[in-house]
């Protein structure tokens, strides 16, 4: 066998190998994907119930007005109160 064929058969070896390999530990770590991939799906669905929570809370329910806009308008200058004359 000249040196050519010998490069040759050894990277495909390699390549075998890598491929091999890398079949073996994505078998290997499966589980553990599919058990991240359920949290995450459970954290996504429990921050929209947050979210959604946050935007119900920052509308007044009878007329749906921002309440941080209601807060702005509502906040007048306070009255003061006339001097007590005793």
């Amino acid at each position: 066998m000249t040196p050519g064929w010998i490069l040759l058969v050894g990277g495909l070896a390699l390549c075998f190998g890598l491929l091999l390999g890398t079949t073996w530990t994505v078998q290997a770590m499966q589980p553990r994907l599919r058990r991240q991939a359920e949290d995450r799906r459970k954290l996504n669905e429990e921050w929209l119930a947050v979210r959604f929570a946050r935007q119900q809370r920052e509308r007044c329910p009878y007329c749906a007005l921002r309440l941080a806009e209601y807060d702005q308008d509502s906040q007048q200058a306070p009255v003061e109160d006339p001097p007590d004359d005793d």
